[in-house]
């Protein structure tokens, strides 16, 4: 078994983990108990004492934890990891999952609370963020905003990595206060750099909370733990990066309930069984993604003709309301102008040699064929590409061997094969 911090198992659920279903399940310790279903980030039983579990006998202080399994429903409630939590406390879960296409992103929702419903720490579902910035990519952003798109985004979960504690204040606290958990007297700021992580080579880890009061008088912390990896291919950089929130909330000392929250992160324990299979079906899912975006790359040339079209009737409008405002505009946007030529230019050139590339695979590889030019005349005609040499009456008579003739025995001409880039 490996021990990893819990950001790192996040993103290893986030690359790994496959399924079909969103199902709630229950919590097993390890004598097989269960615990009851998931509650809000800020829901406490109506009545603590008839919602409390049977105390057991006093545990040494040594001895204040327990250990907790989390099931995946897709796989018959196999354990995908376990953490330690406080021995007595209740415990729920939700694993449910996100589709990027046919590659799945586990959703994990984890909640304890201490008998008395005077300590709560929930841990939220991970986001996944995706970046890349370099010539490539923004050369395909404004290519798009030339066209008129108004999302140039390149992918539909694309966000630039930032600092920890800039997403906790910009993203996750707003995030929060949709769902109804808003923060009073927010502040002791804290935030750990980003540091390589001990478990997955060349990929940083960093994290950052603040403190702050619920409406109902607790005091909570939330936390955000980010990871992050980078890249770099063909001159660009992508980034992949995802964010792991929790709350931390309590009528007391809020440093030692959050010591259950540090104690949690530090234990966690994945299962190798469960990642082997993940790895697996995640493997599939990217085989079909790409699959589809090979599909998919017919339609956006379609598109980008269509736009092209659109482009080409508003230079004609914008050229009747140029003429009116003076030479110095009509140069400036004849450069313009231009530039949009000399891409399509390209753009059709390259369509042309994409096109004689097919048509040179289809003739030599599945029909057995090849171009022949007549030197003389430039004539060109498709014979059998398994001779080595070809010849013509000029008659339309055509004659192959892979032996040459001479030329006093015949009057026919020799005829040279068609070279790949001038196919």
């Amino acid at each position: 078994m490996r021990y990893l911090s819990f950001p790192l198992l996040t993103i290893a659920l986030g690359a790994m983990a496959c399924g079909n279903a969103a199902t709630t399940t229950e919590v097993a310790d390890a004598s097989g108990r269960g615990a009851d279903r998931p509650a809000s980030p800020t829901e406490a039983p109506a009545d603590a004492a008839a919602n409390a579990p049977t105390q057991a006998r006093p545990q040494p202080k040594t001895d204040q934890y327990r250990l907790l399994g989390v099931l995946d429903p897709d796989f018959k409630n196999m354990v995908a990891f376990a953490l330690k939590m406080p021995r007595g406390w209740q415990a729920s879960q939700s694993f449910k999952r996100a589709w990027d296409g046919a590659v799945p992103t586990p959703q994990i929702y984890i909640s304890f609370r201490s008998p008395d419903a005077t300590q709560r720490i929930d841990y939220l579902p991970s986001t996944g963020y995706v970046y890349s910035d370099g010539p490539n990519s923004q050369a395909l952003r404004a290519q798009k905003q030339q066209l008129g798109m108004q999302d140039v985004r390149i992918s539909a979960n694309e966000l630039a990595p930032m600092p920890a504690l800039a997403y906790l204040k910009k993203f996750l606290l707003p995030q929060l206060a949709q769902q109804g958990v808003q923060l009073r007297n927010v502040g002791n700021e804290r935030s750990t750099p980003p540091h390589p992580s001990k478990d997955s080579p060349g990929r940083t880890e960093s994290s950052a909370s603040v403190d702050g009061v619920l409406a109902n008088g607790r005091k909570v912390r939330v936390e955000a733990r980010l990871g992050l990896s980078q890249t770099p291919m063909n001159g660009d950089t992508f980034y992949s990066w995802s964010v792991v929130p929790s709350l931390t909330q309590t009528s007391g000392d809020l440093a030692a309930t959050y010591a259950h929250t540090k104690a949690a992160q530090e234990s966690i324990t994945v299962n190798p069984a469960w990642l082997q299979k993940n790895k697996e079906l995640v493997a599939k899912g990217q085989q079909a993604n790409l699959e589809a975006s090979r599909r998919n790359h017919e339609a956006v040339m379609g598109n980008i003709a269509a736009n092209t079209a659109a482009s080409t009737a508003a230079h004609n409008q914008r050229m009747r309301d140029i003429a009116a405002v003076g030479a110095a505009n009509t140069a400036r946007y004849n450069d313009r102008m231009n530039t949009m030529d000399q891409n399509m230019a390209t753009y059709k050139a390259n369509e042309a040699r994409k096109d004689g590339q097919h048509e040179m695979y289809v003739d030599n590889v599945i029909r057995n064929e090849t171009k022949y030019a007549d030197p003389g005349t430039g004539e060109r005609v498709k014979l059998d590409n398994r001779y080595e040499h070809a010849y013509t009456d000029g008659k339309g008579n055509y004659y192959q061997s892979n032996t040459p003739i001479r030329a006093s025995d015949v009057n026919w001409q020799e005829l040279g094969k068609v070279s790949a880039n001038d196919y």
